[in-house]
């Protein structure tokens, strides 16, 4: 054989890969790669559920504020203090214009898709739906409690923001 030919022969038999190095390498790289798609889909859910609570808390600190400015509507007007907030006993509903308070229903916020506000009269139904209740904690004192469920994937949530408000003129 020529010295030629006996290289050849060397170089071929170590070459290249065999079935069984291919399985395995890519057995190596699926196991090192299924974690990855693991973390990077549970990151996605995080991501999501983080934004649906930063939602939840938006929406119940616009509850007190709707309420507080329907408070501070009834001093304007001369009104005696609680007149309107004194109707959200028994549960109520607000939005962002509301000047009183909504009968309570158990009702998903819309939102335009246009404006990004939410409301109960138009735009794309979300999964939000906000209550209020309203405790006359003295006479010059009120509780007002803002209640924020959604559902995402890990099931029902809900979100809760107290606040009081006071009769400043007393």
């Amino acid at each position: 054989m020529s010295r030629h030919q006996d290289s050849y022969n060397r170089n071929k038999k170590g070459s290249g890969f065999t079935l069984i190095e291919a399985l395995v390498a890519l057995a190596i790289v699926t196991v090192g790669l299924i974690p990855a798609f693991v973390e990077a889909t549970n990151a996605l859910n995080l991501a999501s559920s983080i934004q649906n609570s930063l939602i939840a808390t938006h929406l119940a600190q616009e509850g007190v504020e709707v309420v507080r400015a329907m408070r501070d509507d009834d001093w304007f007007a001369g009104a005696p203090f609680g007149t309107t907030l004194d109707a959200c006993a028994n549960g109520c509903r607000v939005q962002w214009n509301s000047a009183a308070v909504l009968p309570a229903a158990d009702v998903a916020l819309n939102r335009d898709p246009t404006s990004g506000i939410f409301s109960y009269d138009t735009g794309t139904a979300t999964g939000f739906k906000r209550s209020l209740t309203i405790t006359a904690v003295s006479a010059h004192e009120r509780k007002v409690v803002v209640t924020v469920t959604w559902h995402d994937r890990t099931g029902a949530k809900q979100f809760q923001l107290e606040d009081h408000l006071y009769d400043w003129l007393k």
